[in-house]
């Protein structure tokens, strides 16, 4: 069974002032295999961000049926879903105040294992050495950043990983360590990754399925997508 199943599914915003709907996607259908990885590449404004937010309901779709572990995404509780499957943005989200502190943020009613083994542990998966956990996270680099924010999703123990093009904000070094980490990850926990890109070796490195989106729409996987892939960024 695949973790995630996309049927159908289409995604309007209303328009304004009388104009019509803005489609964003139009009739995508995509399953993400158990363990197994699917990229989503295309120009940007393609709707690949959107496609991403729409498997955990950050964004409602106007049509069809997004199926998480063979459940209609609708059926779940948005904080339960998005603990199952999370989101991991461009840019690090990290609150005032210690790595510690920012581990234990958590959503109202969801259980957390926070015991001190836990949290040292958890940061290890990431690379990141436990004395950071006292650390006042507005110091910390833009690679260490986003570690933290992978290993508070780990904390979760989710099943799949939503990546919103989780190294463009990073330079060279620091993007290669996150590229490491989720491919450890994925091998280490089994976990299901879901990733916008446009870092070659990210695709490389991840492999799994490519959805090749433009302007909404699914394209097929031709030429325009091997010189779409071979101009990405380095």
């Amino acid at each position: 069974m695949a973790i995630f199943a996309v049927e159908h599914l289409s995604l309007a915003y209303p328009g304004r002032r009388g104009q019509p709907p803005a489609q964003i996607l139009s009739d995508i259908s995509v399953d993400v295999e158990r363990g197994g990885a699917l990229i989503l590449v295309g120009p940007s404004g393609s709707g690949k961000s959107s496609l991403l937010r729409c498997l955990n309901r950050l964004e409602e779709p106007t049509a069809g049926v997004v199926r998480f572990d063979g459940r209609p995404i609708t059926g779940l509780d948005p904080r339960e879903l998005r603990r199952r499957a999370a989101l991991v943005q461009q840019t690090p989200v990290l609150f005032e105040g210690t790595v510690r502190e920012n581990l234990l943020v958590h959503a109202p009613g969801v259980t957390l294992n926070a015991s001190e083994s836990r949290l040292r542990e958890t940061l290890g998966e990431v690379g990141l050495d436990d004395a950071l956990l006292d650390r006042d996270a507005a110091m910390l680099s833009g690679g260490e950043k986003q570690r933290v924010t992978i290993a508070r999703a780990l904390l979760r123990d989710p099943q799949a990983l939503l990546l919103d093009e989780p190294t463009s904000a990073l330079d060279p070094p620091n993007a290669t360590l996150v590229v490491e980490t989720i491919c450890r990850l994925r091998d280490s926990r089994g976990l299901s990754i879901v990733a916008v890109t446009h870092a070659p070796e990210l695709v490389r490195r991840l492999g799994g399925a490519l959805l090749y989106l433009v302007k909404g729409h699914v394209q097929p996987v031709d030429e325009r997508l091997q010189d779409f892939l071979a101009g990405m960024h380095p």
